[in-house]
């Protein structure tokens, strides 16, 4: 399906609908009955959200991966390789992503949990063997460990799964002026929409998630059709673009991932479109501010974004008492994208498809969609980990 994207109006002169669109309606309300149908509203639905909300990345960008392996890391309980992620084809002063994978030790493949970081790889585990690149020490902290309880990588590591992370400063430091990371190495003309709909950090970030995926599908010890994608707050934004974006990702974990991730633009009591375009206007493309108090004129909202995951499963972690990232109209995001579930013949929600502190996460109480509430606010720790361990349990192979 090739869209004209010269053809999409301007804020302004799209029709104000209240409700939410349609996940099975083409934008000129032809209905989507069919998979293959899907198909092409999925095109016209990731045209839409670069178009108006995140701009439009480069494609795949040719990479190579120069490796360093380190045995017996924490405490004897896992591998570590540490990956120089270069683009062939930018200058050699293009920026590089700096992963790192730790992987259960003396395991042939095991599946994979990739996520950014904020203050840098050596801050996730107490381990000095993780290296403190310049951007972790500029961009996050000289201390190894400092978000250990966050991450729960031992625990991880426990359950049979490895652990894939990038420091997000790698890619974009999450500034407003675009400078100090790979925007710069791109033209405009090198993008695929108009002036005003490059990409944003979301889309950045979310880029270098999949380059991650490139260089993991490629590691012997990954098994390459068993990655999941996991972020929090503002990474949990870029992780459901990154998901919702890459078919070969394999389950989706937004995590209180609010306004611009799972929880719908309209009618949002709490952080708007105007207030995070005002607060963060970096972290979008230069369309997507017109929509402020302008909601019901978005030819899309989240639930759209949920839905391009559809049918592989989708997991919302969300806080209680996490108003501002509004659970419940990520709740009402997830029921609206439930009948691409269906019609793509995975069941989607099973009952009410909300799970709280102390319900039981099994095949007979989440299927592929499911929202997860636990009693807290803004944060990660091993509460989340065990809910997300064992919905990943329900969906990926039983390990070794």
């Amino acid at each position: 399906m090739v869209l004209d994207t010269d053809a999409f109006p301007p804020a302004s002169r799209l029709p104000s609908n209240p409700d939410l669109p349609d996940p099975l309606e083409t934008l000129a309300g032809e209905p989507v009955s069919t998979p293959a149908e899907w198909r092409a509203r999925r095109s016209e639905l990731e045209a839409l959200f670069r178009y108006y909300v995140y701009g439009y990345a480069p494609g795949p960008e040719p990479i190579a991966a120069d490796v360093d392996r380190t045995e017996s890391v924490l405490d004897g309980k896992a591998t570590l390789l540490e990956a120089t992620i270069r683009f062939v084809d930018l200058p050699d002063d293009a920026p590089t992503i700096e992963l790192a994978l730790f992987v259960p030790t003396d395991v042939n493949e095991v599946p994979v949990f990739l996520g950014l970081n904020r203050e840098g790889n050596h801050a996730v585990v107490d381990d000095d063997a993780v290296t403190i690149t310049d951007r972790g020490r500029r961009f996050g902290t000289d201390e190894c460990g400092t978000q250990r309880k966050y991450w729960c990588v031992e625990r991880i590591l426990e359950r049979g799964y490895g652990f894939a992370t990038y420091h997000c400063a790698d890619i974009d430091p999450d500034r407003d002026d675009f400078t100090d990371g790979i925007h710069p190495y791109y033209d405009t003309d090198d993008l695929p929409g108009p002036p005003g709909t490059e990409w944003g950090t979301l889309a950045a970030w979310a880029w270098g998630l999949q380059r991650c995926v490139d260089y993991l599908r490629t590691e012997s010890v990954v098994r390459s059709d068993e990655i999941a994608v996991v972020g929090h707050s503002r990474r949990g934004k870029a992780a459901l673009l990154a998901g919702a974006t890459d078919e070969r990702i394999g389950l989706v974990v937004p995590h209180q991932s609010g306004t611009g991730g799972c929880a719908l633009s309209r009618d949002n009591d709490q952080e708007s479109v105007a207030r995070i375009n005002g607060t963060f206007p970096h972290w979008f493309n230069d369309v997507f501010p017109a929509f402020g108090s302008r909601e019901s004129r978005l030819p899309v909202d989240q639930h759209l974004l949920v839905a391009l995951v559809a049918p592989r499963p989708l997991l919302d972690t969300e806080g209680s008492r996490d108003y501002w990232a509004n659970p419940g109209r990520a709740y009402d995001a997830l029921q609206a994208a439930a009948p691409v579930y269906d019609l793509l013949g995975a069941e989607g929600l099973v009952g009410t498809g909300r799970l709280s502190d102390g319900d039981e996460l099994t095949a007979e109480t989440a299927d592929t969609l499911c929202q997860y509430r636990r009693e807290t606010g803004h944060t990660l720790n091993r509460g989340y980990w065990d809910v997300i361990l064992e919905f990943a349990d329900l969906h990926f192979s039983r390990r070794d």
